[in-house]
């Protein structure tokens, strides 16, 4: 009987067969325990936000600077309480797109600048020339009477020697551009010390 037709060739392939590369200007290592920034700083400030960076996890490659955003309720009807965890998260909200988003940057101990925009992407299949930055995982919690975000800005490769400033513009919130300051060189000598998840 061949009522069904014979199959394209390769769809016998097991998909489990496949090798999940890692692109390495988009995610840091997944074999990797990285070494740990301390720095618990706040960037901006609104009237019932605050945005802070909490630390930076250093990989052998680039880094991660780790933020945390919390809002609070304030005098809110429920309504706008909702609107402005919608705005908040980043989720459906109306100022998600536009000029009132929320905008990171970086600028480098030798100048160069970078910018998140285009948040969301796949990684390309070529190595950029340069450095990047590009907003990783997250995640949060709410309720009630407050809500908190967790971001990641993934930079790589490693920052050069000097001054790294991670700058934040939020006009939704009430937060014009602020910055706050690491240092580069730290960061690279952190490097050194990032070890092998499996030995």
């Amino acid at each position: 009987m061949d009522f069904f037709p014979a199959d394209a060739p390769g769809d016998d392939e097991n998909p489990f067969d496949q090798v999940d590369e890692r692109t390495p200007s988009f995610e840091p290592p997944r074999d990797e325990l990285p070494a740990l920034f301390a720095v618990s700083e706040v960037i901006g400030r609104g009237d019932d936000v605050v945005v802070a960076l909490t630390g930076v996890r250093v990989y052998s490659d680039g880094v991660e600077l780790l933020v945390d955003r919390h809002l609070r309720r304030g005098g809110r009807d429920p309504r706008e309480w909702q609107l402005a965890q919608m705005d908040f998260s980043g989720h459906w909200g109306s100022a998600m797109n536009g000029r009132d988003r929320l905008r990171w940057g970086l600028v480098l101990g030798d100048g160069e600048r970078l910018f998140t925009d285009g948040r969301f992407g796949i990684p390309g299949a070529e190595t950029p020339e340069g450095h990047t930055v590009r907003v990783t995982g997250g995640g949060g919690s709410g309720g009630a009477e407050s809500s908190t975000m967790h971001d990641g800005l993934w930079l790589w490769p490693l920052p050069p020697e000097g001054p790294l400033e991670l700058v934040l513009q939020w006009p939704a919130f009430g937060i014009g551009e602020s910055r706050v300051i690491v240092d580069g060189g730290q960061l690279r000598a952190l490097a050194a010390s990032v070890e092998p998840l499996w030995g």
